[in-house]
């Protein structure tokens, strides 16, 4: 490999093995096989809609397409769909939630944006129904939209409004003050007849729209009011009506809103996750999280070349190699690597036969079901930690590349992260998350999982780490700290910690095991044993420990759980009761610290010292 092409097609273009061509202009197997048949075997219908399509007189088009998919080495297994209702009945197309059933068994989907025909009117509507179909699922998709329209920039620009959702969602009190004071000062303008709003279209259309969004409110107010770019006629049109600075500031989040209601139909109702867009001349693309789309116009047979020209353009980061590159050798090496692993029966009966015991036999049902799902995700961490030994060689080849052509060619692969990591505030931040990534495990959401070390919980608006050892939460353990045994109660240790601005911290303070660092509300922040400056005193080594007691068997659901807090008064020992909300929890080696704190603390000498 000696360029940043070869890194993506090594990671994007040659794991591909399959190609999903949806068309109603191009042949499927029922109707080549349909025309062979006699008399009444012969399906009618579809012998009708086979004689309209073009490929009859005009195949060229579709067999230079596939010819360049059977060319690869090894060439693609090739299916097509025409996208037309299996009853035939007035040769209607599909729905999207029907067609979505064909849509996720390839590597590769080529889409057709006239699935209706020209003629209907209806402007690809279905397949940009698709497209959000598809961008929606939890598969990472490759897309072309194949297209006839001569105005290649409206397929893509029609596409990415209905991706989008409406930004009428994100606006703040302020921004619909804003608004609001613009209406009446174009109202007043129309009533005096000095201004008719449909002229903004003429200088703020989708195209403009979509750029500002593109940019966020900020960076496109800023480069509105230099009157540069693609916002500069309207900057001139406010000129015209010889607005105010503020007026002129509050007419664009107006022209914005205007746009975005003349677009409300053609929106989502929900935006995907991580859109992001490129429409340059020769090159048109969307990006979600879950998929790549690049825009082709149809004559143009070599769509593989024209796809990795377009994810060439995107741009992707090192890591997203990575982690392409992974997702191919594991699927490459998978079933072997697995077979061996599983050849060991002896092993994995003892295993299966805990699973389905679900542990001892005095639990509580939910307590068995929290069992046998963290010995799966036990067997499934073992697992992919042996697969990933295997293929690892591999992807550290791969990396050596990237980093190699980098060098050589003076690229600069850092730059596609979109990071200055020399401006403080950037790097600050990268340090962050960085620390959170290493210390924490990834959120699973509401699913519910067993109380566990380093469960990190908010009380009170206090913030506790779970600091018992995890022999000691397991479902059906003998109790600690009390006498007697309860199945539904669970008593465990947790000391408070105290949150920090992580940019407030120095290097002695990160590397010295007192913080940990967890995401909340978007945010990481750094939780610390002491505030700030108590790192000086000696005594920092002691924590403030507490018991609680755990219900439900310490199951947390919904990202809660129930516990109880001691209270200790002159005359007896109480409990309150309160619902906490866990935030996350932290890998065992990082748990580990904190425990060993709560034995430092019960275990300091020195206690008949003066001082």
């Amino acid at each position: 490999m000696n360029n940043f092409a070869d890194l993506v097609n090594e990671a994007f273009i040659k794991p591909l093995r399959s190609v999903l061509i949806v068309d109603d202009q191009y042949p499927t197997w029922e109707e080549i096989f349909n025309a062979q048949l006699d008399g009444n075997i012969k399906d009618s219908q579809q012998d009708v809609i086979s004689q309209r399509k073009l490929w009859r007189t005009k195949a060229m088009g579709p067999f230079e397409v596939i010819k360049k998919f059977r060319e690869r080495n090894p060439g693609f297994v090739i299916d097509i769909h025409d996208a037309v209702d299996s009853d035939h009945s007035d040769n209607s197309v599909e729905t999207a939630p029907q067609l979505a059933t064909h849509l996720h068994q390839s590597d590769l989907l080529v889409l057709d944006y006239n699935l209706e025909g020209a003629s209907t009117g209806l402007g690809g509507d279905k397949a940009r129904k698709i497209l959000h179909s598809v961008l929606s699922n939890q598969h990472f998709n490759l897309i072309i939209v194949h297209t006839d329209e001569p105005d290649l920039q409206d397929v893509a620009e029609s596409c990415l409004t209905s991706l989008l959702d409406s930004c009428a969602t994100q606006y703040t009190e302020d921004d619909l003050a804003s608004i609001e004071q613009s209406e009446i000062l174009i109202s007043g303008l129309e009533d005096s007849g000095d201004f008719d709003r449909r002229k903004v279209q003429e200088c703020f259309a989708r195209s403009q729209y979509l750029y500002a969004r593109q940019l966020g409110y900020k960076k496109a107010l800023g480069e509105y009011l230099s009157n540069r770019g693609p916002l500069a006629p309207l900057f001139q049109l406010s000129e015209n009506l010889k607005f105010d600075i503020h007026q002129k500031k509050t007419f664009l989040l107006w022209a914005i809103n205007f746009i975005n209601e003349q677009l409300k139909n053609e929106l989502a109702s929900e935006a995907l996750k991580g859109l992001v867009w490129s429409f340059k001349e020769h090159t048109k693309w969307i990006r979600s999280s879950r998929g790549f789309v690049c825009f082709i116009n149809k004559g143009l047979s070599n769509l593989l070349e024209e796809l990795e020209n377009a994810l060439i353009d995107w741009k992707p980061t090192p890591s997203r190699l990575l982690s392409a590159k992974y997702r191919y050798e594991l699927n490459r090496i998978g079933v072997d690597a697995e077979d061996d692993a599983l050849l060991k029966n002896n092993l994995f009966a003892l295993f299966y036969r805990d699973i389905r015991n679900g542990g001892r036999e005095d639990i509580l049902i939910d307590q068995k079901s929290i069992f046998r799902e963290q010995k799966l995700r036990e067997h499934v961490t073992r697992q992919s930690e042996g697969l990933s030994f295997l293929i690892e060689d591999k992807i550290v080849e791969f990396g050596n590349q990237i980093i190699a052509i980098d060098l050589k060619n003076g690229q600069d692969f850092l730059s596609h992260y979109l990071v200055d990591l020399g401006k403080e505030k950037e790097s600050n931040k990268a340090i962050a998350q960085y620390n959170n990534y290493v210390s924490t495990l990834p959120s699973k959401g509401n699913t519910p999982e067993q109380l566990d070390s380093g469960h990190i919980f908010k009380m009170d608006d206090q913030w506790w780490v779970c600091a018992t050892p995890a022999c000691d939460l397991q479902p059906g353990q003998n109790s600690i700290a009390f006498r007697g045994k309860n199945n539904t109660l669970l008593p465990f240790t947790a000391f408070q910690l105290n949150k920090e601005n992580p940019d407030n911290l120095s290097s002695k303070h990160i590397n010295g095991g007192g913080y940990c660092f967890i995401e909340d509300n978007g945010e990481v922040v750094a939780l610390g044993i002491n505030s700030i400056g108590d790192e000086k005193h000696p005594s920092n080594l002691k924590v403030n420990w507490q018991t609680f007691v755990a219900e439900s068997g310490g199951v947390i659901q919904n990202g809660k759980l129930t516990i109880k807090q001691f209270v200790i008064t002159e005359e007896n020992v109480s409990t309150e009761q309160k619902e906490v909300t866990v935030i996350c929890k932290l890998r065992y080696a990082y748990a580990l610290n904190y425990i060993q704190r709560v034995g430092i603390s019960t275990s300091r000498i020195g206690l008949d010292y003066v001082s």
